[in-house]
């Protein structure tokens, strides 16, 4: 009998130029701003990433963000 933890998600294509950027980001913890589709703008430091989530560190001590990709525009470096 399988159960649902038994079922592995999708890994992420490295091999897409987007995502390949993202992940430099995370490395680097450069500061970004999400413009998402309903017009709100989140900033902070990129935490990880899967299929569904970013995960928006919005400061010190303050906790994680998690942003569905669908809803995001705009991915903006603040450098």
């Amino acid at each position: 009998m399988n159960s649902g933890f038994d079922r592995r998600a999708p890994s992420l294509d490295t091999t897409q130029p987007g995502i390949r950027h993202i992940q430099d980001l995370i490395r680097q913890a450069t500061a970004v701003r999400l413009l998402l589709r309903s017009g709100d703008q989140l900033e902070g430091v990129l935490r990880w990433q899967d299929q569904r989530y970013l995960a928006l560190s919005p400061g010190e001590g303050q906790p994680l963000s998690l942003v569905n990709r669908d809803a995001v525009d705009l991915i903006r470096a603040l450098i």
